[in-house]
């Protein structure tokens, strides 16, 4: 299909706008969209692997429409990845009437009582997908006095999506890696706790307050380097995998987790955790955990293993909604209002 000049000026345009803020492709690139091709309402969702729908980013769109559909339209949407996922597999967008009839649609419900309702009747929605895995799905509306999304509307987004996916798939990665730093910042603050960080070749990356304390007060050892190389010595005549081993020094346990825990960062290759001896106390603290329930425990139990919360849903087979909810009640129970608090706070319990 041959588009104008105008139309490829216009996508180079956008191409080379969102590319240069790739670390936060998502954020500009609705209005970019907007401006250029003129899909002026849209929504942008992270899509799981089973074409669930969470964390939405909504385009000259009300929070009353987005609330009406979260709280039940959604399931009517004849484009909801979820319901069209073997087409997404294959497609990377579609229109209304490339799923129903529109004479059966402007019958429906979701018409009747949900699209009419906020004065949209068009649909189209588009899927990112990367290193073959769904990593975005846009949904965007018209009027019907605005017109139908044409076939040179859906070349359009084709000639776009491997671009794009490319881009929120990076965002993603960063991200992670974002909440990686977080976890850990979180747990070096932690104020009887010291953590060494080394890279693959056990150069020293991060020593925290707390393990330079620990050094301090500890005999055995001259200087902090030798201390690290006992550790390595230690690492060079054990076979270590994902599993942490754990050395008994000076009243001290010493714990060294391999780069496979999901707890490290991508640049750690180890970290060195010491702790000081003490009697387990299963007061106040102790108790905010065994408050909560079957579900929550189980969740709680692979927050420590560092899985996200989206890993979460599809290895409990739940949606990414009924995790936030469990979340949101942990948070509640132990006191804590953010992942990394939390994750900190298991990290303590175990």
């Amino acid at each position: 299909m041959n588009l104008s000049k105008q139309d490829y000026e216009r996508m180079m345009k956008l191409t080379s706008t969102i590319s240069i803020h790739y670390k936060k492709a998502s954020i500009g690139l609705q209005e970019q969209l907007s401006q250029l091709l003129g899909y002026h309402s849209s929504i942008l969702w992270k899509v799981d692997q089973k074409g669930n729908l969470s964390d939405p980013k909504i385009h000259r769109i009300s929070d009353y429409l987005l609330e009406d559909y979260l709280d039940c339209f959604h399931t009517y949407d004849y484009l909801h990845p979820k319901k069209q996922l073997h087409l997404f597999r294959e497609k990377v967008v579609l229109r209304l009437e490339d799923v129903t009839p529109i004479e059966r649609y402007e019958h429906s419900d979701y018409y009747k009582e949900f699209m009419r309702k906020h004065n949209y009747f068009h649909e189209m929605v588009v899927t990112f997908r990367s290193h073959n895995k769904f990593v975005g799905a846009l949904g965007i509306t018209r009027s019907r006095l605005e017109g139908e999304f044409t076939e040179d509307d859906c070349h359009k987004v084709r000639m776009l999506a491997p671009m794009i996916s490319n881009l929120l798939y990076l965002e993603g990665e960063l991200e992670e890696q974002r909440i990686d730093k977080g976890i850990l910042e979180a747990f070096a603050a932690k104020s009887e706790t010291g953590l060494i960080l080394l890279d693959e070749k056990y150069q020293t990356l991060y020593i925290n307050p707390a393990a330079w304390n620990i050094y301090k007060n500890t005999v055995a050892y001259k200087d902090i380097d030798r201390f690290i190389k006992e550790i390595i010595f230690a690492l060079s005549n054990q076979s270590i995998g994902s599993n942490p081993f754990l050395i008994e020094t000076q009243g001290y346990n010493v714990q060294v987790i391999s780069h496979q825990e999901p707890f490290l960062s991508k640049q750690s290759r180890y970290a060195i955790i010491i702790e000081k001896e003490k009697t387990i106390d299963t007061s106040e603290e102790e108790r905010e955990f065994f408050q909560l329930t079957k579900r929550e425990k189980e969740i709680c139990y692979y927050l420590k293993r560092g899985y996200t919360y989206k890993k979460i849903a599809e290895t409990l087979f739940i949606s990414i909604n009924t995790v936030n909810k469990h979340i949101k009640n942990i948070y509640q129970k132990t006191g804590v209002n953010n992942r990394a608090l939390l994750q900190a706070r298991l990290l303590e319990q175990q």
